[in-house]
């Protein structure tokens, strides 16, 4: 997958950043919570650092459930 545009929004401040995947780039700003919004959706910060060369927030969103499956505790079967 390639890097695409996105609108971010960290608290009151609205950047243009870099999304791939579950990676975000995006011009650093004060004020980084545990959620940020991209492109008008929600989104769980599981870890981020400052790069301090170009002055960047480089931030690993939280991985959710495509498919919201909850567990049943049970095994799968194998196919033989």
């Amino acid at each position: 997958m390639s890097w695409h545009e996105v609108a971010v929004k960290v608290g009151e401040h609205s950047v243009s950043g870099m999304r791939k995947e579950n990676f975000l780039q995006i011009p650093y700003v004060k004020g980084l919570e545990k959620s940020i919004t991209i492109n008008g959706k929600n989104y769980e910060v599981e870890s981020f650092l400052v790069d301090n060369r170009d002055n960047i927030l480089k931030i690993l969103l939280a991985k959710a459930s495509p498919t919201k499956e909850k567990s049943d505790d049970k095994p799968t079967k194998r196919a033989d």
